[in-house]
């Protein structure tokens, strides 16, 4: 045998050889999926069910029956600050008339200095004893203002001042009648024991009916907590 022969018995060995190894090694790999196959669920979108299996509800995302939702907060909450002007028809004719004696002194002056007539000194004087009566009587009859902040009532009425605690348990507070009446009152006992009535010309009746209803809840609150506290 020549060395040409013996060349292409080795190149036809080792294709046969490298074609074994080949399909053994193809062998190999379909041994290592079958002993290691990814589970269905983890493998390419499937078009016959759903990817994610069913999930159990847990216990504790269960509602109990018996929660009540919080209350809401009230559509008209309790003022913090708030005044009231007494509305007075009385003191409102006496402004009236005490700005018109006043112009009908300015006229009747102007009127005096220029003409000097009879008819105008007349009027210059009727017209300034006018005005001294009606600014004696809106002098007289102070105007009632009512100031609150928090549960503390100031109360000013011709030069004097009234403080009451709405929250006070011992201090009298009483609401007489209901504020759609023209006959409602609220009875205060100040700090110093004076006693004061304010009435729908002082304040809105609507509005303080409700106030003093919130802070004389509060005031028996304390109370009885005072009483269960002592009485132990």
């Amino acid at each position: 045998m020549d060395e040409t022969d013996t060349g292409q018995q080795v190149t036809g060995h080792e294709a046969m050889s490298a074609e074994a190894a080949r399909q053994w090694a193809e062998q190999r790999r379909a041994t290592v999926r079958a002993e290691f196959q990814t589970p269905a669920w983890l493998g390419p979108a499937r078009t016959d069910g759903a990817q994610i299996p069913p999930q159990v509800e847990p216990d504790h995302d269960e509602l109990d029956e018996e929660l009540v939702a919080p209350a809401t907060a009230p559509r008209n909450p309790i003022p913090d600050v708030a005044h009231w002007s007494e509305k007075a028809k009385p003191r409102l004719v006496a402004g009236a008339l005490l700005v018109a004696s006043l112009a009908g002194v300015i006229v009747c002056l102007v009127l005096t200095i220029t003409t000097q007539s009879v008819g105008a000194i007349a009027g210059l004087v009727g017209s300034a004893f006018v005005a001294v009566i009606f600014r004696g009587a809106l002098m007289g009859t102070g105007i009632t203002t009512v100031d609150l902040k928090g549960s503390i009532l100031r109360i000013r009425c011709g030069g004097v001042l009234d403080v009451v605690n709405l929250a006070d348990p011992v201090h009298l507070v009483e609401l007489i009648g209901t504020p759609d009446q023209p006959t409602w009152r609220l009875r205060l006992e100040a700090v110093d024991g004076r006693v004061v009535d304010l009435g729908p010309k002082q304040v809105d009746p609507h509005e303080m009916h409700r106030i003093v209803e919130y802070y004389r809840a509060i005031a028996e609150r304390d109370k009885r907590e005072r009483e269960r506290r002592f009485n132990r």
